[in-house]
């Protein structure tokens, strides 16, 4: 529940942040915020996300911005309502049609084919030749055979010299190497003759139809090539967009030939230029994200270079449109590591990225198993030195969405070095385990009430009637099954960390003296008024009221006599709503205890308990005959009065010790005559 309400106000804020950023007409903040958000709560902004959208793609394709138009390209892959949402057919088609060609140009081959499907079918029945030659582009990943786009390309009209338009220069068409010894004059001359993304496009064409040693010897020196090309494009303090040509190649030349031993250096040396060109270590834009986890992934298929790959890694935390490649990073390197952080970053990002899923992906958890196994001391270490807020998301995270089994084995690691600050959070997985356990008892409970349902109305009534009891059921129920296991693994460690932990031990408890046992060691561990409360508390909710009033004697008890103290009692527990036949004696000690000292206490707690004694009937009033004996003397003290003889002239008042003292009043005691 507690995570639940997380994500419910981490969508209210998300939902702000794009309705701020569209009114202002900031599209790429809106569809930062929009993105992160789940399907059903972006309907309110789609159609007008979707104008904006439109608009910018007209705008980036005049301008000839193919790299901002990529960056939309992401965005859309993500959320199609972007384009279609609010959009006359022909419109959404002229949108898709740049988004494909940029997927294409930053050689995104797979986004590109997704982006095509829309207009296939349109393709298809209005130029079939261009859409036979489109579907052969992109299956080849940009390398089609000339048979597929000979027919678009006849089909073209002549080259007319009085519009200004030249006809396309002869280039020197340069031949593939046959052999080892003709690789490095070919690349060269390829190199210097086109630009880099010819040249990339071209190297792995021929890296994949020469022979295995030739191959090898392609893809080293493109692997060169493109590092260079990296490091000038850096030194130039071009956009780190500018960096994916040439890492993406570098990447595909290590994976291509082998993980080669003299592309590692050079990949390492990439990955580092590309982390510290980078102006802060939270990530969100795909451009940044996408040579960094290119690279990274390149980097860490040689074993040398894992540690210093998942260190840098594990610094970075990426949000927003750039989590999803993240994710696929993660995955990868921790299928080769096993690293305390880098699980833990991952297992963050992937909460953020998905906040109402029910388990979490295999990959995670098979992670978190190594770790347990293997390194459990990294584990507590990253605990201990997490941002408190990320670590008690990470517990929470962790203890809603993995195996049970595996939930058990991580506190059980990690408990024993844990400080005491670190074990009161990791007791939160315990409750959280507790929680599930009952969730699927009562889940079991309901499953059987909805068998003798005779139909679909009866159902709806019944779950009415039951939904709003069922959190109190859950928390009332006794454990039983893989609850009752956990509860005993664990109830000696986490008792005194948390009040339900109490609740849970009185419940479970066979007998009054093993409830009065555990709620001796809560005591123990939180002496004050609010320990006491909840004992109380505890106890009244599982039907033991004489335990609670021995806790109830126990409480004042060591507060008799001390007027600060009692009213400090008084005031915890009407701020925690104790019930009145618990608050009532503490009031009535209280207010004894204040009528028998001399002078009254002047303090502000001492003024609010008196103010909330009042309220319940409770003040004081002075020593004297009650009210029955006041009402039958009234007469006999008037004659007395008439027949005592002035005092005489000159005469000392009474002694201030020859006076009653206050005395306390309580509301069976009726009103004070005057």
């Amino acid at each position: 529940m507690v995570k639940h309400d997380r994500t419910g106000r981490q969508h209210r804020q998300w939902l702000e942040e794009a309705r701020k950023h569209q009114k202002r007409g900031d599209l790429e903040g809106m569809l930062s915020a929009l993105l992160r958000l789940p399907p059903s709560l972006r309907e309110e902004l789609l159609p007008s996300g979707a104008a904006l959208l439109r608009q910018a793609v007209r705008e980036q394709h005049r301008r000839g911005s193919w790299r901002t138009l990529s960056t939309l390209a992401v965005r859309v892959d993500a959320e199609p309502g972007l384009v279609e949402r609010g959009a006359a057919p022909e419109e959404a088609w002229a949108t898709y049609w740049p988004l494909v060609w940029a997927a294409g140009r930053a050689r995104d081959w797979e986004r590109a084919r997704r982006l095509w499907q829309p207009l296939t079918g349109p393709a298809r029945a209005h130029a079939p030749l261009l859409a036979r030659a489109m579907d052969g582009w992109l299956s080849s990943d940009g390398s089609p055979s000339p048979e597929l786009i000979a027919p678009a390309l006849e089909r073209l009209p002549p080259v007319d010299s009085l519009l200004g338009i030249e006809p396309p220069s002869q280039r020197v068409s340069l031949p593939p190497p046959r052999s080892l010894d003709e690789v490095e004059g070919a690349l060269l001359a390829l190199r210097a003759l086109e630009p880099f993304p010819v040249f990339a496009s071209r190297a792995e064409t021929w890296a994949r139809a020469a022979p295995a040693e030739a191959a090898r010897a392609i893809w080293e020196l493109a692997g060169q090539l493109a590092a260079r090309e990296l490091w000038l494009r850096a030194a130039e303090g071009k956009e780190h967009a500018a960096l994916s040509e040439s890492a993406s190649l570098l990447a595909r030349a290590v994976r291509e030939g082998g993980a080669l031993e003299a592309l590692s250096v050079p990949t390492l040396q990439a990955l580092r230029v590309v982390a510290a060109g980078l102006a802060q270590t939270v990530i969100s834009r795909i451009e940044d994200a996408e040579p960094l986890c290119t690279l990274a992934q390149a980097a860490a298929l040689q074993p040398s270079a894992q540690p210093w790959v998942a260190q840098a890694m594990s610094g970075f935390r990426f949000e927003g449109a750039a989590l999803p490649r993240a994710l696929g990073l993660y995955q990868e390197l921790l299928a080769r590591i096993a690293d305390a952080p880098l699980w833990a970053r991952a297992f963050l990002a992937w909460c953020e990225q998905n906040p109402e899923a029910p388990n979490a992906p295999g990959w995670l958890q098979e992670g978190l198993g190594r770790l347990v196994a293997t390194k459990a001391s990294s584990l507590l270490s990253w605990l201990g030195g997490a941002v408190p807020s990320e670590r008690m998301e990470l517990i929470e995270c962790v203890a809603s969405t993995c195996a049970p089994d595996l939930v058990e084995s991580w506190v059980d690691v990690c408990w024993e070095g844990a400080s005491e600050e670190l074990r009161r959070e990791l007791s939160e997985a315990v409750r959280i385990l507790l929680d599930r356990s009952r969730m699927k008892q009562g889940g079991r409970q309901l499953e059987r009430l909805l068998r003798g349902v005779r139909s679909l109305e009866d159902a709806e009534r019944m779950l009415m009637e039951v939904e709003g009891a069922m959190e109190q059921v859950y928390s009332s129920m006794k454990l039983t099954g893989d609850g009752l296991r956990i509860w005993r693994r664990f109830a000696p460690r986490v008792l005194t960390y948390q009040v339900e932990f109490l609740e849970v031990a009185v419940r479970q408890a066979v007998s009054d003296a093993e409830a009065w046992d555990a709620a001796v060691r809560y005591l123990e561990a939180h002496p004050g008024n609010t320990g006491h409360i909840e004992a109380l508390r505890a106890m009244e909710l599982s039907g033991r009221e004489a335990l609670a009033r021995r806790i109830l004697e126990r409480w004042l008890e060591r507060r008799t006599a001390n007027v600060l103290a009692l009213a400090e009692a008084v005031v915890a527990a009407g701020r925690m709503n104790t019930p009145c036949k618990y608050l009532h004696p503490v009031l009535e000690a209280f207010m004894r205890a204040l009528s028998e000292q001399l002078p009254a206490l002047q303090a502000p707690v001492v003024e609010q308990a008196r103010a909330l004694a009042h309220k319940h009937g409770y003040r004081l009033r002075k020593r004297g005959a009650s009210r029955k004996k006041k009402a039958a003397s009234t007469t006999a003290r008037r004659a007395s009065r008439s027949k005592k003889k002035p005092a005489a002239k000159g005469a000392a008042p009474p002694k201030e010790s020859e006076r009653s003292p206050p005395k306390a009043v309580s509301p069976e005691d009726g009103e004070e005559s005057s």
